[in-house]
């Protein structure tokens, strides 16, 4: 879609910090960033992810990509107006852009971009990838997963469909399709009762901007990928997969039952398990994180790099819930530990090696609950520095809060 801007986003899960902390969990070692590191967002929208991350990051170096003028336009403006000298956007597609010479990146970023476009761009989108990622280097990318998009299928085909007869703008198209599919859902079309988006949708339209249903709905690409088809693909250029940016999903025991890892016990190949253990959680939505020549590291080098990692309270205190509701059933985290471990992040980010050295609580133990507080999302893996984040903050408005160590989160999420 070319005649409407996406919406503006920021996806924690693509700061470097947050990237690392996959690596350690796979024992893998992430990029070292002593010296700088480098960051590109391929098809980066409007440009406020890659800006956020380039205004918290002040010794990366970063880039911006993207085919839309109105989004470059808009990203560059915004780079300016916070005085941000370490970021460029570029306005190019796929193919041109990987002719270009960037020196390499350590990291590669694409949200809501691989199952939005058709098979000539993914094409060249991994041949951006092929040729920019350095050995040791992670990739994020995120994409709609079947089978839980299964269902989708028909809604998404029915909207563009119907759409495509009206006038107007893409936005106009999308909301006048809309108007239509309300009156065939009031009549209980079993294809449309059985769309998960179009019921999450119907009961919670204040969260669906206009634009974001324009390009879910209208792009000619749509197109849900098995994770065994993406890894495939992936694996063509050299890249083998290694975790998932949705930190839950790292972990069976939080989201499969006993009965459902018994099943998987028995499939011997990681792939095909991979795909097994989707539909067993009807997955949906996939942040798989891919690593080019990745060095592995021994558990002991991943336990002390995880201890020295620094975290982030996401939540005020005394708002912590120290339990989540998962596929498995429910989690509970609710001990001496995990207390010990929010009442040390309660002023400000630390190290938890610093947290354990106020405590009696052993290591492995606090490690632990660390880990199932980031798999909860109550703690986020963020930088040990703080750098100043006031212009940012001035130019992002009332969208986003953006924190020194590295991270952002909306403003209508109290903290």
């Amino acid at each position: 879609m070319t005649d409407v801007p996406y919406v503006r986003n920021y996806f924690r899960e693509t700061a470097p910090a947050w990237l690392d902390h996959v690596a350690l969990l796979a024992a893998f070692a992430p990029p070292a960033r002593e010296h700088g590191f480098s960051w590109c967002d391929l098809g980066c929208g409007p440009g406020t992810n890659a800006a956020i991350q380039a205004a918290t990051h002040p010794q990366g170096s970063f880039v911006g990509i993207d085919a839309m003028p109105c989004h470059m336009e808009d990203a560059s403006r915004m780079a300016g107006d916070a005085q941000l000298s370490n970021i460029r956007f570029l306005l190019t597609d796929f193919r041109a852009a990987s002719e270009l010479d960037f020196g390499g990146f350590d990291y590669i970023v694409s949200h809501g971009v691989y199952t939005w476009v058709d098979r000539t761009a993914r094409e060249e989108w991994l041949g951006f990838v092929d040729r920019h990622l350095k050995p040791g280097g992670l990739l994020y990318v995120s994409y709609n997963a079947m089978p839980g998009r299964a269902a989708d299928l028909p809604l998404q085909r029915l909207v563009r469909a119907l759409g495509s007869v009206h006038t107007g703008d893409s936005r106009d198209r999308v909301a006048a399709a809309m108007v239509t599919v309300e009156s065939m859902l009031a009549l209980k079309t079993p294809a449309l009762v059985a769309s998960p988006f179009l019921n999450w949708m119907t009961r919670r339209k204040e969260l669906f901007d206009p634009a974001y249903l324009t390009h879910e709905f209208m792009v000619a690409g749509w197109d849900p990928q098995c994770v065994t088809d993406v890894r495939a693909h992936l694996r063509s250029v050299g890249l083998q997969p290694m975790g998932s940016a949705t930190l839950l999903d790292n972990y069976d025991r939080f989201v499969l039952g006993g009965a459902s890892r018994e099943v998987l016990a028995v499939i011997e190949d990681p792939d095909a398990r991979e795909l097994a253990r989707d539909f067993l959680i009807d997955q949906f939505f996939r942040r798989d994180v891919f690593v080019r020549e990745g060095r592995r590291i021994e558990d002991a080098e991943r336990r002390r790099r995880l201890m020295q990692s620094t975290f982030f309270l996401s939540e005020a205190p005394d708002r912590v819930e120290y339990s989540l509701t998962t596929p498995a059933g429910r989690l509970n985290f609710d001990n001496a530990a995990s207390r010990h471990i929010v009442k040390g992040l309660s002023e400000g980010p630390r190290r938890l090696v610093d947290i354990a050295d106020a405590s009696i609580i052993p290591d492995a133990d606090l490690l632990a609950n660390a880990l199932t507080l980031t798999a909860a999302s109550v703690i986020w893996p963020v930088e040990g520095g703080e750098v100043s984040v006031e212009a940012i903050n001035e130019v992002i408005g009332d969208a986003y809060e953006v924190f020194p160590c590295g991270t952002a989160k909306r403003r209508s999420q109290e903290r």
